[in-house]
């Protein structure tokens, strides 16, 4: 964590990403899911959107329906060292 921390800034929950939340939280609505619950998945989407970057994650399917709002790029979890 401190390696990534020492590497990367983080990205705000600003202005725009609680605009896109909305957004993002009528789109999950709208596909018959429930926000609550999934408020961390969805702030964590709508700071990707905002600032217009894919939201890379090993759980696409938290972010299922939101394809008109953000780009979801899935990653394989990597094997466990012997």
């Amino acid at each position: 964590m401190q390696r990534v921390e020492a590497t990367f800034s983080p990205l705000p929950f600003d202005v725009e990403a609680a605009r896109q939340y909305g957004m993002i939280a009528a789109e999950v609505i709208a596909v018959g899911r429930k926000p609550r619950g999934r408020v961390a998945d969805l702030m964590i989407a709508s700071v990707a959107a905002a600032n217009k970057v894919p939201l890379f994650t090993t759980n696409p399917a938290d972010y299922r329906g939101l394809d008109s709002v953000v780009t979801v790029v899935p990653v394989s979890v990597p094997a466990s060292a012997p």
